[in-house]
């Protein structure tokens, strides 16, 4: 895996631009938005819980957790310098109750009660390598702890898939030819798995029982309990 990633070169993206646009990307991205944080509510963790948003970019999630769990308290950790510069200026209204550190997959989490990802872990490019992190994610939960994952998914209806997301694209303003190259271009560095290559690699990094919570088209929420 990267030591560094650059999320503007790789969507081609102004960092200033990338909320707004990131929604004419990818399908469903609001309503998986709120499943992810109705999981984690429904999880019962401790109020002052300790969230890390893993590749968690500009802080767009970390924010929305910190709104609704107003007694938690967020590590945004990222690869993309310019990323957690932004996240550090969109989050700094919350005080301590923030951090935002560079940081990639290969390294130790802190001990915390709740990991967050969304659409993020699919640079990791192997599922060896996937494992290991959910292994480490696994080693960072506190006992009933929460991993929830949102990214794209793969599979053997991944040329459907395709289609439907290129669609999407073509509805937000692309023309579908463009639609169809961004997601090319995205596979050069993207590696969607299937929900079942997923859950299997959870279980190897250690996690007893794995599930998919929620799924729309190539999107899908994935997560266990420590």
């Amino acid at each position: 895996m990267k030591s560094e990633h650059s999320v503007s070169s790789h969507l081609r993206l102004d960092t200033a631009e990338y909320d707004r646009t990131i929604r004419r990307l990818i399908p469903y991205y609001d309503e998986s938005r709120g499943v992810q944080l109705d999981l984690l509510a429904a999880a019962r963790l401790p109020a002052n819980a300790r969230i890390v948003d893993l590749g968690g970019g500009t802080g767009s999630l970390a924010e929305a957790a910190l709104e609704r769990f107003p007694q938690a308290s967020v590590l945004v950790r990222d690869i993309d310098r310019e990323m957690l510069e932004a996240a550090r200026a969109r989050l700094s209204r919350f005080g301590n109750r923030v951090e935002a550190e560079f940081g990639s997959f290969n390294d130790p989490l802190p001990p915390c009660d709740a990991v967050l990802a969304a659409f993020s872990l699919h640079h990791i490019p192997s599922l060896k390598e996937k494992s290991d992190v959910y292994g480490r994610i696994r080693e960072a939960l506190r006992p009933g702890g929460a991993f929830l994952n949102t990214d794209a998914v793969g599979g053997p209806f991944w040329l459907w898939l395709r289609d439907e997301w290129a669609v999407f694209m073509a509805g937000q303003g692309f023309s579908l030819d463009q639609a169809y190259q961004n997601l090319d271009d995205w596979a050069t560095e993207d590696t969607y798995f299937s929900v079942g290559e997923e859950l299997r690699a959870m279980e190897k990094g250690g996690f007893e029982e794995p599930e998919c919570f929620w799924r729309r088209g190539p999107i899908a929420i994935s997560g266990a309990r420590r």
